[in-house]
């Protein structure tokens, strides 16, 4: 039974270590508000555990927007969330940039940048397809619908596995004219032909099913699984559960002194402003108290989820025990260690 005496959010549940071993996991969310200052307080009550993945409908047509957080392990450190971004106050803009930092002690440990463009499609000229001039900029969520992507214009069947619902995908100069350019790219790498090819761009989380995700799920042995073991036949991956791009993953380990920056991602800057919010450094204490034995469960932080509107964030740490030292009868306690904890 779980005793949770914080005014986080945890949970316990049961799953499966990269190398098979059978384990109970303990999840606690804790969720903060921020200012335009960069100060920090303890939202109460914190945001919900979520404990399945949730689509805005579809999930082969539409975005993830929130992330099943009830997973067994996770490779490092990452970061994710659901942004906005917004021009320039006052002003007319056709393209801007936005940026996610991350950094531990002023050392940069992920810094990201986009450029966002206001709408465009491919025209006629002599030399061939070329983009309209941008529309003037709204604030526009930063999601993959807007990213490249999608399926082939001549084969509906033929889709991007990094990115099945953006645009732009396979798009022959023939089938171009009239059809929209991304509208979120990598600032240092955009698309100058139709039948070119750029990196998908965005901050949110990857679903399972698309790639390079879906390339680490291993084959599935049915037999084990229908008797309640080890379901796959090989071990999972490190980063298995990492949901993060890859460029907003880290294999650091999360201390004190970090911190997450936004520019143009927060309403209440100003264009080209960076917000800097430092992060909390609680760690849960955590036992397994049995009739004559106690369990330390020693907690890591993972995950960073951040919401801009919001004006909030959550860390997640995540811990785990053998569920050979955990019976029907155990307590599993959650409390504060008090003030805040060196890592």
């Amino acid at each position: 039974m779980l005793h949770n005496f914080t005014p986080w959010q945890a949970s316990v549940f049961e799953g499966w270590q990269a190398d098979g071993t059978a384990s109970h996991v303990v999840l606690v969310k804790q969720s903060f508000e921020f200012d335009e200052k960069g100060n920090t307080s303890l939202m109460e009550p914190c945001v919900e555990i979520v404990m399945a993945d949730e689509y805005s409908g579809d999930p082969t047509s539409e975005p993830l927007v929130a992330v099943n957080e009830q997973v067994a392990f996770k490779q490092g450190f990452e970061v994710y969330g659901n942004f906005t971004a917004y021009p320039p106050k006052g002003k007319t803009a056709r393209v801007i940039e936005v940026e996610l930092g991350l950094v531990a002690n002023d050392t940069p440990i992920i810094k990201k940048r986009l450029r966002l463009t206001g709408e465009r499609k491919w025209r006629r000229s002599l030399l061939g397809p070329v983009a309209t001039d941008p529309s003037p900029i709204t604030p526009t969520a930063v999601c993959y619908s807007r990213a490249f992507g999608g399926k082939a214009h001549h084969d509906q069947s033929d889709y991007s596995l990094e990115n099945p619902i953006g645009v732009g995908f396979k798009l022959k100069n023939k089938h171009a004219v009239g059809q929209p350019l991304p509208a979120i790219e990598y600032a240092n790498e955009v698309l100058r032909k139709p039948s070119h090819q750029v990196s998908v761009a965005g901050f949110s989380a990857i679903p399972s099913h698309w790639s390079p995700r879906i390339e680490l799920m291993p084959e599935i042995d049915e037999q084990a699984l229908m008797a309640g073991k080890y379901p796959f036949k090989t071990s999972l991956a490190s980063n298995f559960y990492n949901t993060a791009p890859a460029d907003q993953q880290t294999k650091q380990m999360f201390t004190k002194g970090w911190a997450f920056s936004l520019s143009g991602l927060y309403p209440l800057q100003e264009y080209g402003q960076q917000q800097t919010v430092e992060l909390p450094v609680l760690k849960p204490l955590v036992q397994v108290a049995n009739t004559l034995t106690r369990h330390d469960i020693d907690m890591h932080c993972d995950t960073l989820v951040i919401d801009s509107d919001a004006q909030c964030f959550s860390l997640l740490w995540r811990g785990y025990i053998n569920s050979d030292n955990v019976a029907s009868s155990s307590n599993i306690i959650v409390a504060e260690q008090g003030g805040k904890d060196a890592v």
